[in-house]
């Protein structure tokens, strides 16, 4: 089963949250990320860093230097989601197996085991 959107942008929620920028404001950003096309996998997957720059940008996600870095992880994201790498996602999180969500987010390049905490958080509540 694919992973739900739900899950999905509870994921892109915490993935935009690093280096002083707080999963709280980068939760509020979903409707704007929606808006853009950074929430559909088939769209960012196929995309350039530059063009989910520019759109995070626009969503209100501008974070300077760092920006071209979070498109890059936003891509890497939306790639594993459009293979399916995570739709065993669903089913962890369900079971609330923690330990095998943290696993299969830190599987996905440029997720590591503080986004992935902060990921389960917001799938768990």
């Amino acid at each position: 089963m694919p992973l739900n959107e739900r899950h999905l942008e509870a994921v892109i929620a915490a993935t935009l949250a690093v280096n002083k920028y707080g999963l709280e404001k980068s939760y509020k950003l979903l409707p704007s990320l929606r808006k853009a096309g950074l929430t559909d996998p088939v769209t960012v997957a196929k995309a350039d860093a530059g063009d989910v720059m520019m759109r995070l940008c626009k969503a209100g996600y501008d974070r300077g230097m760092l920006t071209e870095m979070m498109a890059g992880r936003l891509i890497n994201l939306m790639q594993a989601v459009h293979s399916g790498a995570l739709d065993g996602l669903n089913t962890l999180v369900d079971n609330r197996a923690k330990g095998g969500a943290m696993e299969l987010l830190c599987a996905v390049k440029g997720i590591g085991p503080k986004v992935a905490a902060d990921a389960w958080m917001l799938l768990t509540t």
